[in-house]
């Protein structure tokens, strides 16, 4: 008896089959990503399992990266070259998007596949800059280019646009920019005014205290006498240059020396042309050696004419200064007959340069004892310094003092479009010590003949020293929108604030407008003053509307500035760049970093996917909610470009570690581990697929001979992507009519279609009727039974419903005789409502059909069921399907007042109900003058409105009343009665009813 146990124990212990489990069907969308093979990076995807790796684009081209697919997933965009490419999704006919020669890069498409963001490199020096442009995909056409604010600079890059198309995600690398004040502060004006008005304007002009990029010339006596000028010279160089480039860095020195004309080869020399190395500067003068002659006889104003006239590449549109450093006067006429004081004038004249002249201040023997250095400095105007003799500092600072002392001259110079003009006080030009500020009112005059909505521009150059070109930054630009006629006039002027919290600052700005008679009018700003406006830029838009009703509008830009240290940062920007906000500032921990990158919009668009350093974070779209999704683990290092899978729960990244090719990996959003998608892969990007079902129903399935049945084909897609759909229906033969095929036009995701039709079964057993989209196939079967001799009823009723008033119902009573006799005396009885006793229907043959109606007028409110019965002479195998039930609906609309009474020039509430759905009526009083609510559309049979009761209307009785005007017909409608009181008298706390 032990065999039993023991066999039990060994089947225990048997091992049992492996059944293998069949991998898991793919989710409909691909996974985009680059790849690197063979020194060869290019476009793959693989399904969403990580299979079915497929190579798109397969270059002879090195490198294919950054793949970006459509939003209907029927594009495919990415870099080859430095260019974007444009193809099928499956990277068949590519194309360039347009002919840009600048590097662009990472592709984003906006939600409708017409327009799409780039980032693009522009060359800066060394480097380069990146900037997002925005292009039309139909044709390559920029449209727009994002704008960094004028209070940053740095590198825009990694668009991504908002599933609903008003926003882009950008990583923006960028700090404040830290300038001296302007010449022209605020140089751009943009206002409305009106033709024949002028208006006030004050502009500011700063001068520098050193004339701006400047070329300095040093020419230094270095007759023996000179010894401790020349070792001062030589000592202080490096400093004189530091200070000076401490105020204009695009400063350059040059030095020559001079000496007497008895010093063959010694007049004139330049020691080092115009450099802007002080290390160069200072090793040149310190090789200088003085001539032997202690009192030989100076002819700097040969030195002059020298210098001016090619010994220097004096930059041309630097400012051109000489600095003289002498004890003597100079001789005239010794080197060239020409060498003289009127002519060195003349030649410093001609070429604007101005003279800085450094005298020992003998009086009897010095460099200006003849008062030459006078003249000189008289135009183009120098200055004129003295120092202490034998003093190594004080030399330094006269050479400092002077350049520093040297006079600005300011002169205006307005140019005006026809129709506006301009009047400065002071006229220029305006002469003063250098740094000071220059002020000037101005008078614009807009012409009566300007043309109302057409736009002037005024630009006035200031320019400086008797220049004739204006110098960067010096021009004022004012533009008037020349206001139409009856349009108020509104102003409201751009303001940047400091914000006073990581969610921005309140922000005061003033807000006119006049009427056309120059009245004040109350304004309305979108967003409003006071608000607080978001780090970053803001549109604001004013509008005021005067007692016509014309409305006048007027905008202006907000900024809110942060301090801003390195570091990227994610802003969300519209693609017309006229609204930006730094959307790092809000972030806090765990993702507080200010090292942002790869935005990415979740498919809701209420969430982004963002890269911080070693971690994924996920933010709300307003900045709030921060929280992390993935960090660097053994197994995912530093995890970084993440793209959402379409469902919204989880997303892609790739990571790597050091040196490595990255792989990617897919993690839920909420607390999951990273699991592994596929190797050797980077730059994810997400491909949605449609995923088209097709189901069929007969209903019902099983029909007698000669009976109908519905046939339904619903075409659903269940995947991310819409696709377009043909139907094919097959009918068997045993079956007439059905659902027509044909295009049935594009499945949006989540949506379905259905196309029925009805068949009647013209042979007697099973019948398959299939229906197909492309590959994908439905079938059902109809059961049509053997030929009986049966009569058999079906009836319906129109409208439904129908309402008191409106179209009478009709009643339909289709009759069929299925059976192969001739059935006689056929009626149908319906006593209910008519038919009595029966309504005839005479003779029907084998296969014959017939129609009664019968017709119940809407005269009042109805809901019943409806039952008939069909009965005849003859054969009759089936009494089931003789019978039949419809419901009839009538319904009586009706008006209901909040109130009985009331005084005149008061309002009642009326609500309507049982109204026909869609139906448009009129309202109104049955008596009196009263203005009443007039037509309105009562969507879903119900509303409630407001009805006036004139001030000096008829006292008494009335009832609201409401006609059929389009729709659905109904008869008048009456309320209850309401009674009109005098306005004098109030109704009582309460009716006495009898």
């Amino acid at each position: 008896m032990r065999a039993l146990p023991l066999l039990l124990v060994a089947l225990l212990l048997a091992p049992v089959p492996a059944t293998a489990q069949p991998a898991p069907e793919p989710e409909p969308f691909k996974i985009g990503f680059d790849s690197l093979a063979n020194d060869d990076r290019d476009i793959f995807t693989v399904d969403s399992n990580g299979n079915t790796r497929t190579n798109l684009t397969k270059s002879p081209r090195v490198n294919q990266t950054d793949p970006a697919f459509s939003a209907d997933g029927t594009k495919l965009a990415y870099v080859d070259n430095r260019n974007i490419m444009i193809a099928g999704a499956d990277g068949t006919n590519p194309k360039r998007l347009n002919t840009e020669t600048l590097a662009q890069a990472q592709p984003a498409w906006s939600p409708d596949g017409t327009m799409m963001a780039v980032t693009t490199r522009i060359p800066n020096g060394d480097g380069s800059d990146s900037v997002i442009d925005v292009y039309r995909v139909s044709d390559g056409a920029k449209t727009s280019r994002i704008p960094i604010p004028k209070h940053l600079d740095g590198d825009d890059s990694r668009p991504d646009w908002s599933p609903d198309g008003k926003t882009i995600a950008i990583t923006r690398n960028a700090e404040n920019v830290v300038l001296p004040p302007p010449p022209v502060p605020e140089p751009d004006t943009e206002l409305p005014a009106r033709h024949g008005s002028t208006f006030d304007l004050t502009k500011v002009v700063h001068t520098p205290r050193v004339p701006p990029k400047p070329d300095i010339v040093i020419l230094i006596d270095i007759s023996r006498s000179m010894l401790d000028e020349l070792t001062g010279v030589q000592e202080q160089l490096a400093k004189i240059m530091g200070e000076v480039k401490e105020l204009q860095p695009e400063t350059r020195f040059g030095v020559a020396t001079y000496a007497g004309a008895e010093n063959k080869g010694n007049e004139f020399k330049r020691v080092i042309g115009l450099t802007g190395s002080e290390a160069d500067a200072v090793a040149a003068v310190k090789d200088v050696k003085l001539v032997s002659d202690l009192n030989s006889t100076e002819v700097w104003a040969h030195a002059l004419i020298k210098s001016a006239t090619g010994e220097f590449a004096f930059r041309p549109d630097a400012s051109k200064v000489f600095v003289v450093i002498g004890d003597e006067p100079t001789a005239e006429g010794l080197m060239t007959g020409e060498d003289t004081v009127p002519n060195a004038i003349a030649v410093l004249k001609r070429a604007n340069i101005r003279t800085v002249g450094v005298d020992s201040g003998d009086a009897r023997i010095g460099l200006d004892s003849k008062h030459q250095i006078t003249d000189i400095i008289q135009d183009p105007k120098g200055s004129k310094q003295k120092y202490v003799k034998n003093g190594e500092e004080d030399i330094s600072k006269a050479i400092l003092d002077g350049i520093k002392d040297l006079d600005v001259t300011v002169l205006p110079r307005p140019r005006c479009e026809t129709g506006l003009t301009v009047e400065l006080t002071p006229p220029g030009p305006v002469t003063g010590p250098s740094g000071q500020d220059f002020t000037f009112a101005e008078k614009f005059t807009v012409s009566p003949d300007a043309t109302p909505g057409s736009t002037l521009h005024c630009t006035i150059d200031f320019l400086l020293n008797k220049e004739t070109e204006v110098r960067p930054g010096h021009t004022q630009t004012v533009t008037v929108q020349v206001a139409d006629l009856v349009e108020p006039l509104v102003r409201v002027d751009d303001v940047s604030v400091q914000k006073q919290d990581a969610g921005g600052a309140a922000v005061n700005y003033p807000a006119s407008a006049t009427d056309s008679q120059g009245r004040q009018l109350p304004v309305a700003c979108t967003p409003p003053s006071g608000t607080k406006f978001p780090i970053g830029v803001t549109r604001v838009t004013c509008t005021a509307t005067d007692a016509r009703g014309n409305t006048g509008t007027d905008t202006a830009i907000v900024t809110v500035t942060s301090p801003n240290p390195p570091g990227s940062e994610i802003w969300l920007v519209t693609p017309d760049g006229s609204s930006q906000i730094n959307l790092s500032e809000r972030f806090t921990d765990p993702c507080g970093s200010r090292f942002s990158d790869d935005p990415a919009w979740s498919p809701d668009g209420k969430t982004l996917a963002i890269t911080q350093e070693d971690q994924i974070c996920q933010v709300n779209a307003d900045g709030t909610g921060a929280r992390v999704i993935v960090r660097t683990t053994e197994g995912a290092g530093r995890p970084r470009s993440p793209a959402w899978l379409p469902d919204g729960t989880r997303i892609v990244f790739e990571a790597a570690r050091t040196e490595q090719e990255p792989d990617l990996y897919t993690v839920p959003i909420q607390n999951g581990t990273p699991k592994v998608l596929t190797t050797n892969a980077g730059q994810p990007a997400v491909q949605r697929l449609p995923r088209i079902t097709v189901t069929t129903t007969a209903t019902p399935a099983e029909i007698p001979f000669n009976g109908r049945t519905t046939i339904e084909v619903t075409v659903a897609n269940t995947g991310f992507a819409p696709a377009p759909a043909t139907l094919t229906v097959t009918m068997p033969p045993g079956l007439q009519g059905g659902p027509a095929g044909g295009d049935v036009g594009p499945i949006a995701p989540g949506q379905s279609k259905v196309i029925s039709g009805d068949a009647s079964g013209t042979t007697a057993g099973e019948h398959v009727v299939t229906a197909a989209v492309g590959a994908i196939t439905s079938k059902v079967t109809v059961k049509v039974l053997e030929r009986t001799g049966s009569l058999s009823l079906t009836m319906s009723a129109s409208p439904q419903p129908s309402f008191v008033g409106g179209d009478d119902v009709t009643v339909t009573f289709k009759l069929l005789n299925s059976s192969g006799s001739t059935l006689t005396d056929v009626r149908v009885n319906a006593s209910a409502f008519g038919c009595r006793p029966d309504c005839a229907a005479g003779t029907l043959g084998p296969d014959g059909q017939a129609e009664v109606k019968l017709t119940i007028p809407a005269t009042q409110a109805v809901d019943q069921e409806l039952a008939a019965v069909v009965i005849a002479t003859g054969p009759d195998e089936d009494a089931q399907d003789n019978v039949a039930t419809t419901r009839i609906v009538i319904k009586q609309p009706t008006l209901t007042l909040d109130q009985q009474a009331g005084p005149l020039g008061g309002v009642v509430s009326v609500q309507g109900k049982d109204f026909p759905p869609n139906a448009k009526l009129r309202l109104g009083w049955s008596v009196g003058i009263s203005e009443s609510p007039g037509e309105l559309t009562a969507t879903d049979g119900t509303f409630t409105a407001q009805m006036l009761v004139f001030h000096n209307d008829t006292e008494g009785p009335r009832q609201a009343q409401a006609v059929t005007v389009e729709g659905t017909r109904f008869g008048d409608v009456k309320s209850g009665d309401f009674l009109a009181l005098p306005n004098t008298v109030q109704p009582s706390d309460f009716v006495e009813r009898g």
